[in-house]
């Protein structure tokens, strides 16, 4: 026995004996006892390099219908992740003050339709300094995807790519740790863009 009481060789009655990564994935492609929250997204990551076909040096502009960069003014590179959004609900970016703007204690029951919450496993973003610090040249994108009753991707035939309905930029990306300090999942706090 150690002075604590505890028994040498066995788990630290303080530390959860829940793994979080496990949780996570279970909310978002289901299990037994819980229904899938996942659905399928296209995450656009944005690279610091400036695209060459539209971007200009007196001042940075760049084009709306750049057909290289999608109007982006970056190169990206695209993906399919599942992920778990909530719609009208943003995260909590500093004490007492949601990401709305608004104090929790006033106006309960307001939401902000354009303003959501994702939840993402702990893989998807291997380089999430880029988000924390924040030291990205411009916000990654994430893009809903059409599913049919199934909750699967549906594809455009004619050029083989997922049907994309909306635009969301991702305002912050935040890791959640639990015990030993290791991320479980990312919280991600998104607001919707206009696709014009």
């Amino acid at each position: 026995m150690n002075p604590w009481g505890v028994p040498v060789g066995t788990l630290d009655p303080y530390q959860s004996i829940t793994d979080m990564r496990i949780q996570m994935h279970s909310v978002l492609f289901g299990s037994a006892d819980l229904p899938k929250q996942g659905r399928p997204f296209i995450l656009r990551e944005l690279t610091d390099t400036t695209c060459a076909a539209c971007w200009t040096t007196d001042g940075g502009s760049h084009r709306a219908n750049c057909p290289y960069c999608d109007g982006e003014g970056y190169q990206f590179r695209e993906r399919m992740v599942t992920m778990a959004m909530f719609y009208g609900v943003a995260p909590v970016y500093k004490p007492s003050v949601l990401g709305t703007g608004q104090y929790p204690a006033t106006t309960w029951g307001y939401t902000d339709p354009d303003r959501s919450t994702i939840y993402c496993e702990w893989s998807v973003w291997p380089n999430y300094e880029r988000y924390t610090l924040p030291i990205n040249s411009a916000p990654d994108k994430a893009f809903e995807v059409k599913v049919d009753s199934n909750g699967n991707a549906m594809w455009d035939i004619p050029t083989k790519q997922p049907i994309r309905t909306a635009k969301w930029k991702l305002l912050s990306v935040t890791p959640i740790t639990g015990d030993g300090g290791r991320v479980e999942f990312f919280e991600v706090g998104a607001e919707k863009e206009v696709i014009a």
